[in-house]
């Protein structure tokens, strides 16, 4: 029996947010590829791949520009996606933040395989079709999101990291990532090829001791909603991070879904949690 293939809510409400950006009907979109809105509230809940790729068809339909996936990029890069771009920040190295990566991905999607390559001076991280074809929109967003994040966590220009992206025929990447000084090619899939020596460089958000408290929760068997909500008590002891900006972190649009699970979970909302931290609650 073949895998079921999915994509968690939190991707998939940021797909719906663009198209909104963009002047699409959300609602109506919604409804023509049979996704409820309501799905979109839990950021670990998992949509079905095939309903996502006919939204990527129904957003084409409706009159996306061809760029629409990498136009994508801007929401995609600031968003956590349960804490997973948190753990690919603080890693120590390149290599250690695209490890996790490929590690953890399929639990974000399943949909799009992984793979890190090294050989000679370079290497290379490939993203495949698991079982169907993917919509060029998500293979743009995802390749741009990419390029964008590791330049980032690299605090380098992406021309310096890249010696060269290969996108496929149907891609429109190509003018977003000669803007940024990236060689493209042409390829059966998306390959990001970056100089060797970079893996082993430094990150400027590198945070040991919240890498090892991310990576804890993504290794735990409870899932990644509740893993999320168990660092969201360390948050609320250890700084004093507004509420609605670790609600944001952890992949929650609005705080009162945040705050609903919360007390769901602990059956204390997170202010009180906060308050009472330091008497044992």
């Amino acid at each position: 029996m073949s895998q079921s293939l999915f994509v968690c809510s939190a991707y998939t409400r940021a797909i719906v947010g663009h198209a909104e950006q963009s002047g699409l009907d959300s609602k109506r979109l919604l409804a023509r590829v049979g996704i409820c809105p309501s799905s979109l509230v839990d950021p670990a809940r998992r949509i079905a791949a095939q309903a996502v790729e006919r939204l990527w068809r129904e957003c084409e339909l409706a009159g996306a520009a061809p760029t629409f996936g990498c136009e994508l990029v801007d929401g995609l890069a600031t968003t956590d996606l349960q804490g997973l771009n948190i753990l690919l920040d603080t890693a120590a190295t390149l290599r250690a933040s695209l490890g996790c990566f490929v590690r953890f991905v399929p639990r974000i999607s399943n949909h799009v395989q992984v793979e890190l390559l090294e050989a000679g001076d370079f290497a290379r991280l490939q993203l495949r079709p698991a079982q169907s074809a993917v919509h060029h929109f998500g293979f743009d967003a995802a390749t741009c999101t990419l390029v964008r994040n590791i330049a980032r966590r690299l605090g380098k220009p992406a021309d310096a990291v890249f010696a060269s992206v290969t996108l496929c025929p149907s891609q429109f990447a190509g003018q977003w990532l000669r803007n940024e000084g990236v060689a493209v090619e042409r390829g059966e899939y998306p390959q990001l090829t970056v100089h060797r020596a970079m893996l082993d460089e430094a990150l400027r958000g590198a945070n040991p001791f919240l890498h090892q408290s991310m990576l804890r929760h993504w290794l735990s068997e409870s899932g990644e909603r509740d893993d999320s909500l168990a660092l969201a008590r360390h948050w609320l002891t250890a700084g004093d991070q507004p509420i609605e900006r670790i609600a944001r972190r952890l992949g929650y649009g609005q705080p009162s879904n945040f705050i609903r699970a919360f007390r769901k979970r602990f059956g204390i909302t997170p202010k009180q949690f906060r308050l009472h931290s330091g008497s044992g609650c």
